[in-house]
């Protein structure tokens, strides 16, 4: 079964749970809502050492859950907790769009978390219920990533020109603990910078439809575990330790001397598209965690006309 057909599995069974999680009393509308929960699901894309870009739809499955707070007619303010997957091999890059193949690939599982603060572009009204049919946005905001880039051990280690049979060949492993970039290491947290826009679609008084889009900027050039542009001096491993053997066998598998590894001068970024559910939801919890007070309004009119109390 593809990515594809798995998001739509996924994605329809977490609106089956939308259905059935609720009891009667959500739908309410007694009460405003200024409380958002969202789940979704997408996919994402390195922009990375080890991407090819001819290949377009080399994407993994992302998924997202998050609570806004809709602090004006026009802001709202979301945490989010990110789990994705990354990926990228240079087997099969066109030499005219990148450098040739260097024998490296990665994979890796990813979370971030993070607080962004998006600007509607159409004002809402102050019922949650009356709110724009589809409204445009952008976003903004900060995280923190953490990322754990793995390959496949290859066979062989190339060693002077001699081929050395790797410990743990076949093996997908952590490429971080091998330091295939000696002497340098690197931190396996990043702070990271979403952009973006999306477009909410009303649905139900209840429920909202979303569609979004972002770049990742991040401030590290090691989610595929490559960056320097020579590769790693050979001096720097012990080929009498079976794990120095394997390191060297991921860091250069080609074995070759004087070929560019990478490209310092520019930190990876990834993207994300998402397509989610947002749900308004009586955010009593969350007005006692923070403080805040539940703007209330009763839709039955009350005695001398009013409507809000």
């Amino acid at each position: 079964m593809g990515e594809i057909s798995k998001s739509v599995l996924l994605f329809s069974a977490l609106f089956l749970v939308y259905e059935c999680a609720f009891s009667q009393s959500f739908y309410d509308s007694k009460f405003n809502r200024k409380w958002v929960a969202s789940m979704g699901v997408g996919y994402a894309r390195s922009l990375s050492d080890l991407t090819n870009p001819g290949a377009y739809f080399d994407n993994k499955l992302n998924i997202e859950g998050g609570i806004q707070y809709l602090a004006t007619d026009r802001i709202n303010i979301r945490t989010h907790l990110l789990l994705f997957q990354l990926s990228g091999d240079d087997r099969d890059i066109d030499p005219e769009l990148n450098t040739r193949s260097r024998g490296l690939s990665f994979v890796s599982n990813n979370i971030e978390m993070g607080t962004t603060i998006s600007l509607s572009l159409f004002s809402k009204n102050s019922r949650f219920i009356d709110r724009p049919r589809i409204n445009p946005y952008v976003f903004g905001g900060v995280g923190l990533l953490y990322f754990d880039p793995r390959a496949e051990v290859p066979k062989y280690a190339i060693v002077n020109g001699q081929s050395i049979p790797a410990p743990r060949a076949g093996e997908m492993v952590s490429l971080h603990q091998y330091q295939t970039e000696r002497p340098n290491s690197y931190s396996q947290f990043a702070v990271v910078i979403p952009l973006g826009l999306g477009v909410k679609i009303k649905a139900t008084n209840f429920l909202d439809i979303t569609l979004e889009a972002s770049n990742r900027i991040t401030f590290t050039d090691y989610l595929d575990d490559v960056s320097g542009k020579e590769y790693s001096d050979i001096n720097e491993f012990d080929f009498s330790k079976d794990e120095d053997i394997t390191a060297w066998a991921l860091s250069n598998p080609s074995g070759t001397e004087s070929n560019t590894r990478g490209n310092p001068e520019s930190d990876d970024y990834y993207l994300i598209v998402n397509l989610k559910l947002d749900f308004y939801i009586q955010g009593n919890f969350f007005n006692r965690l923070f403080g805040l007070d539940e703007n209330k309004f009763d839709l039955t009119p009350q005695r001398g006309g009013r409507l809000f109390r």
